[in-house]
């Protein structure tokens, strides 16, 4: 019962005994005055009457009686006037039956009255004539006393309503305060820390927003300090200094995550070598070899936004590296613009006028062993070096056969959408003594060679031609349309950028949604930290009608580089983390980093997935770190379904 009804029900109970207690005192005093008026009206009228017969030439004369007693009981509620003589006949009388319309019955007996009764002595002269006896009903009393009850009640009626309508509006006002702080609880439970800026004047309820507001503060100042502690240990971990870009253990944790199942990119990988940098830096000094490694890194920077390089690192010393989504000529053309730009800015540079680059460049495959992918961009280095400054040296493409251009990129996906080409294969994630948690949902297609092609082969090229949404409508169809998957565990889907970009699969996906809601199959959608981070607005509108429909909402390969606050802005259920990310920050000098990510995911109730678990070594650190839900392809690798 609400505040309001609560106050309602006491005001009502007050007035109500308020009222019986009015009633019965007024009705109380008003009926011994009702009572002792009717009893003087009727002595006064029988002596009065009894005056103006003793005055009559003939006291017993009928006409004259007859028209005086007519007379008294057309003035009022008379019953009876009798005049009885001295030896007891009745010398002249009139009685009358009376009704009292529009008085109820239960007010007759609520408030009982004797009929009034008045008797005077009428003498002729000297002598007696008679007695005249006369009576008054009380209905004019009862009438008169019920009319000023109706009244009260109408008035008691119209003040109890304008009284609840004051209350409510009081009321509203006073405990405007709780409702935002209902919203703030609320809030919290929405991972957002909202604080009160108008504090009300009422002691009570603003000792109330004070603590709420104190402790909101406190919540957010423990995932801020908690968000800065993880960003600090992250570019402890994966940063270089002197650039800002990413080390080694950064490139490598990349390299690992794209050549794995989840993968999101197929294409190469590159590293840049300067030649003799220990040379330059022993004779030029520090100083010079530190602003040559800054305009590489710039350049570096230029070419991500020019060309959508990937995933830039330091790599070494004398080693810059980078992924990329292109294929290894696109790549070289990217790498040859790089030198060109760096052989111009060094003509401006005297001290690095003769520095010298070198280029290798190596094709990524999934489930491909990252030791031979480093194997062979060295031995392409190598190959460069014999080949003179600037060279690049890349490995030939893989067997996987793709289209090459444009038109026949666009043609071959048109062909596979119009042709239904397309197919889902699944990978558990397990939980707890190997019980599945979800079931992830990956995209494939067979070229003509009846060669499976992941979706990082084709997925950066639809995405480029704009078509990457077509795919997700019909990766919709395919989760709707098969039968045959296994709808006991909840089903993954991954949403592309084009999907938060654009408004066009919006009422495929609410369908979706909505058919699933209907099923005993629940869905997880979730997208990439970097899409969700692009598009917070839609990532929120995305998140509530997931949630609506009773369905998971998460993000996939969270990047501990990037900001945390998304974790705020939309309501997760869970995050996914590659497992080398989560060992790697198990290690004690690190071990304050994972701290943080626990406190903020308990903090805001998200669950953590390890994904890319690939040894059993990887396995057992991460069950002592408390991850309970894991995905790789120790686990369960992906299927067909």
């Amino acid at each position: 019962m609400t505040l309001f009804k609560q106050i309602a029900l006491l005001v009502s109970a007050i007035y109500l005994i308020l009222l019986l207690i009015i009633v019965f005192n007024d009705f109380s005093r008003t009926g011994n005055f009702q009572q002792g008026q009717l009893q003087t009206t009727a002595q006064d009228m029988a002596t009065t009457l009894g005056i103006a017969i003793s005055n009559l030439p003939e006291g017993d004369d009928e006409a004259t009686l007859e028209a005086l007693f007519n007379a008294v009981f057309d003035s009022g509620y008379y019953t009876r006037i009798e005049l009885v003589s001295v030896d007891g006949q009745t010398i002249h009388q009139k009685s009358q039956d009376l009704d009292i319309s529009g008085v109820p019955g239960w007010f007759l007996h609520l408030v009982p009255l004797e009929p009034a009764r008045g008797a005077t002595r009428v003498m002729k002269g000297w002598s007696q004539l008679g007695e005249l006896k006369l009576e008054i009903h009380p209905g004019f009393a009862y009438s008169t006393m019920y009319q000023a009850l109706v009244s009260a009640l109408r008035w008691f009626v119209l003040l109890f309503v304008v009284s609840m309508l004051v209350l409510w509006v009081v009321l509203r006002y006073l405990l405007e305060p709780l409702q935002r702080v209902r919203e703030q609880a609320d809030a919290i439970h929405n991972n957002r820390f909202v604080q009160q800026e108008k504090i009300p004047a009422t002691v009570e309820l603003k000792r109330v927003v004070e603590a709420m507001n104190l402790m909101v503060a406190k919540v957010q100042d423990i995932f801020d300090d908690q968000a800065k502690t993880l960003g600090d240990y992250q570019q402890l971990l994966y940063r270089d200094k002197l650039t800002n870009l990413g080390n080694r253990r950064y490139l490598l944790d990349q390299l690992q995550q794209s050549t794995s199942e989840e993968s999101g990119l197929h294409g190469c990988m590159a590293i840049i070598k300067i030649v003799d940098f220990e040379t330059l830096r022993d004779q030029q000094g520090y100083e010079v070899s530190d602003n040559l490694i800054r305009i590489l890194a710039d350049l570096l920077r230029q070419a991500q936004a020019d060309h959508g390089v990937e995933r830039i690192s330091r790599f070494n010393e004398d080693e810059f590296a980078f992924l990329s989504a292109a294929d290894e000529s696109e790549v070289s053309d990217i790498v040859r613009k790089l030198f060109d730009d760096f052989q111009a800015l060094s003509q401006k540079e005297p001290h690095i006028s003769a520095v010298k680059l070198l280029a290798g460049i190596c094709a990524l495959e999934i489930g491909g062993e990252i030791g031979n992918i480093l194997a062979s961009i060295d031995y392409c280095l190598s190959q460069a070096d014999t080949r003179g400054p600037f060279s690049i040296e890349r490995q030939l493409s893989t067997s996987l056969e793709l289209p090459q251009g444009k038109m026949q990129w666009r043609s071959w996906l048109e062909s596979v959408l119009q042709s239904n080409q397309l197919f889902l294969v699944g990978q558990l994630a397990i939980g707890n003594e190997r019980f599945p948690i979800q079931r992830e949902l990956f995209v494939r297609i067979k070229n003509k060679k009846d060669q499976i092609v992941p979706a990082s082969a084709f997925m950066p090229m639809a995405s480029r031609l704009g078509m990457s949404l077509d795919i997700d409508k019909e990766v919709f169809r395919l989760v709707t349309s098969n039968r045959d998957i296994d709808r006991k565990v909840p089903l993954a889907i991954n949403l592309s950028a084009a999907f938060f970009e654009l408004a066009e699969a919006q009422s495929e996906f609410d369908q979706l949604l909505q058919d699933f809601e209907q099923s005993t199959t629940s869905l997880c959608i979730e997208a990439s930290h970097h899409v969700l981070n692009q598009h917070p607005i839609m990532c929120g509108k995305v998140s509530d009608r997931v949630r609506q429909h009773q369905h998971q909402f998460g993000i996939d390969n969270l990047d501990l580089g990037q900001s945390l606050q998304l974790l705020q802005s939309g309501q997760f259920d869970y995050v996914k983390i590659n497992a080398k990310t989560l060992h790697e920050m198990s290690r004690n000098d690190m071990r304050a980093g994972y701290q943080a990510l626990r406190t903020i995911t308990d903090t805001l109730d998200i669950s953590i997935i390890a994904v890319a678990v690939d040894s059993q070594e990887v396995f057992d650190e991460l069950k002592s770190l408390g991850i309970d839900i894991m995905q790789g392809n120790f686990l369960a690798e992906a299927e067909a379904i």
